[in-house]
């Protein structure tokens, strides 16, 4: 798995980092660079993907059984380095990385499915929504009907959450982040874990935080 992985790192990440940061899609014509929620380095980019892929291979079992390592592998890049790509270049990043890859790939973009380990194979996000119940004993406010948005972004930070990394979810305001987040907390350990919540406004300053 280790040769692997290194084969397929020559084979994706450099191109990848050249098509979102340079425009070079590896064509004579030069692409505008795409474009972050919020600034990325090519560094962070990397140690993302690494973050990713161990929060998904935690057992060495696994690790020998795994058949389609460069699926997985397309998985975690298209949420690692285009993870925080704006709405409107993650098809061009998804079109990218399937050219680049020249596998059969799902039909739709790679940012509506999922790649389930145990079945070796793509799934779209949607047979991941749970049936919603509607709760009798919660303010409205509080209420959350899980989407595919929902459900994705609250895997990403659960896994991120497995390996106790630090997190900054980030998007456009109304996206429900607040809600997906604090629904993640609700389901860790209360006995381990304790939760500070700092409320911000536009007037908030990094002076004022400090």
């Amino acid at each position: 798995m280790a040769e692997s992985l290194k084969d397929l790192y020559t084979k994706y990440i450099f191109q990848c980092i050249e098509r979102i940061f340079e425009g070079n899609d590896g064509s004579e014509e030069l692409l505008p660079p795409l474009q972050f929620i919020t600034p990325r380095t090519n560094l962070n980019l990397v140690t993302q993907l690494c973050t990713l892929i161990d929060s998904m291979l935690k057992d060495e079992d696994q690790q020998d059984e795994f058949e389609q390592l460069e699926f997985f592998y397309i998985f975690c890049i298209t949420w690692s380095l285009g993870g925080a790509l704006v709405e409107s270049d993650r098809e061009k990043f998804s079109e990218f990385l399937r050219n680049t890859s020249q596998l059969i790939l799902p039909s739709s973009s790679l940012y509506d499915n999922y790649f389930n380990i145990n079945g070796n194979k793509f799934m779209r996000w949607e047979e991941k929504v749970p049936a919603y119940e509607m709760p009798h004993d919660r303010k409205f406010g509080s209420i959350l009907v899980p989407t595919v948005d929902t459900v994705r972004y609250a895997w990403l930070i659960n896994q991120v959450m497995l390996l106790k990394r630090p997190a900054l979810f980030c998007g456009e305001s109304g996206t429900a982040k607040t809600v997906t987040v604090n629904s993640c907390f609700k389901q860790m350990d209360q006995d381990k874990n304790i939760f500070l919540n700092i409320n911000f406004s536009s007037r908030t300053t990094s002076f004022d935080f400090q």
